[in-house]
């Protein structure tokens, strides 16, 4: 560094070159410094360095040296930053806890450092390298941490579009099927409508040929017995029994008229089937669109007989009571748990298997009711919830409906239309529909489970709330 130092310094100023130019004999100086050399001469200029004698004066720039100057001016100051004191170009021994910087053993005496805290700077070293390991712990711990998360995230996002596919896919695939059946619907009953179009075009013209034959030979008979009432008295009287007894003989029966209008069997048929499906994607139709919830019961208000899945999923009656807080939020006496779900807006769908349960509540209400003491499940008390009792279902109305099931459903889809006030249950697996309340909603819903009392053993299966 001294020597590349050395290459880059003007002899006359000893400094580094400023605008360094090139004299005959090959020396390089500065351009300020030879001009002030030979300030005065007007010929023989003689160099400074070799005192060799130039006849002119030819100042040839060097920019070459320039660059490299600065290079070595760059490479200087560098290092003096790291190990020279830019003031007093002494090496940085110590270290001033005051003003948290290397100072070199003449700063220490002068004012500015003179009453402040100073210790060698093998120790600053020592005891900041300390300082910075402790900080690097926390933050490499936060670093994993962060890491983690944006891995998490990042499989989440991966397992998400995989479940996405698969729900596009079946739904595509089940309105597709839906499609194909009202396609084939539409076919079938086109097809027996122009059937019955044929059948009945053919009767009305085969009654149409019927009524003209009769109509040409009445206007036939007419016309004779016209001519009769003409003719004079012996022709008149002659043959009138063989005349009359031909008016007689003649018969006219009145064909079937063709079964057209609102009354034709095939058509009935159709308008029923039409109500029948119309009736059904109505009554499906919020659901088709509702948000599956994913739905998990809440501990904290389970009764506290009822046991819980881990996952949250299930619930069943125990044997025994268990050691739990007696808190507001928690059934006592009744054995019924809510959904950690709110509802205050929107389309909410979930399903619950019931399976051979031979009890069970199933429902909404109020996250705002009193838990303790005995319930009254209806719209009235806050609560719009079927039930089985006693091989009966029921919906919890005021004055209780009983439901005629053609099927005994084993899965109790529940669909919440909040803004149109509406909570429907169905029968899940055979896609039928069970019950509809109706209702202003104001308040905080929350789903409702009760697996029911244990009568005998026959009721210890758990209800199950199906994965969305």
């Amino acid at each position: 560094m001294d020597t590349l130092r050395e290459e880059a310094s003007c002899s006359i100023c000893l400094d580094y070159f400023t605008d360094p130019v090139t004299i005959d004999c090959g020396h390089n100086f500065c351009r300020s410094c030879i001009t002030r050399a030979w300030e005065g001469l007007d010929t023989n200029f003689p160099c400074p360095k070799c005192r060799e004698a130039s006849q002119q004066r030819k100042l040839r720039p060097n920019r070459e040296l320039g660059n490299m100057t600065e290079t070595v001016k760059k490479l200087s100051e560098k290092k003096g930053e790291e190990t020279l004191c830019q003031k007093h170009e002494e090496k940085l021994k110590l270290f001033c806890t005051d003003d948290w910087k290397a100072i070199c053993v003449v700063c220490d005496r002068s004012q500015d450092h003179r009453s402040h805290s100073v210790i060698p700077i093998e120790e600053a070293v020592q005891e900041y390298k300390e300082k910075y390991e402790n900080h690097l712990e926390p933050m490499r711990k936060k670093l994993k941490e962060i890491q983690k998360f944006k891995s998490s995230e990042e499989k989440k996002a991966e397992e998400l579009m995989c479940e996405t596919a698969i729900k596009r896919g079946k739904i595509l695939s089940e309105f597709e099927e839906l499609h194909q059946f009202l396609n084939e619907e539409q076919r079938i009953h086109l097809s027996r409508l122009e059937e019955e179009e044929k059948e009945i075009i053919k009767k009305i013209r085969d009654n149409v040929s019927q009524l003209e034959e009769q109509s040409s030979s009445l206007q036939k008979l007419i016309s004779e017995i016209e001519e009769k009432c003409q003719q004079p008295a012996a022709e008149l009287l002659k043959d009138a029994k063989a005349t009359l007894s031909r008016w007689q003989a003649m018969k006219f029966p009145t064909p079937e008229a063709a079964p057209v209008g609102e009354g034709t069997c095939s058509h009935l048929s159709f308008l029923r089937q039409y109500f029948v499906l119309k009736d059904v994607l109505a009554k499906h139709r919020g659901k088709l669109s509702a948000e599956l919830v994913d739905v998990t019961l809440d501990p904290e208000t389970a009764h506290p007989e009822l046991i819980l899945s881990e996952d949250g999923k299930s619930v069943k009656l125990g044997s025994t009571r268990q050691n739990l807080p007696d808190t507001p939020q928690r059934f006592d006496p009744c054995v019924s748990v809510l959904g950690r779900e709110g509802f205050t807006s929107g389309r909410h769908y979930w399903e619950v298997e019931v399976g051979d349960k031979t009890e069970w509540d199933l429902g909404v209400c109020k996250d705002s009711l009193s838990r303790k003491g005995g319930i009254t499940l209806s719209p009235e008390d806050g609560y719009w919830a079927v039930w089985l009792r006693d091989g009966e279902y029921e919906a919890c109305t005021s004055s209780w409906s009983r439901l005629r099931l053609r099927v005994r459903p084993r899965v109790v889809g529940i669909f919440l239309d909040y803004r149109a006030g509406k909570v429907s249950f169905y029968n899940a697996d055979e896609k039928s529909h069970l019950f509809t309340f109706t209702h202003t909603f104001t308040e905080t819903l929350r789903p409702f489970f009760s697996p029911g009392l244990n009568k005998g053993g026959k009721n210890a299966g758990a209800l199950r709330i199906r994965p969305v």
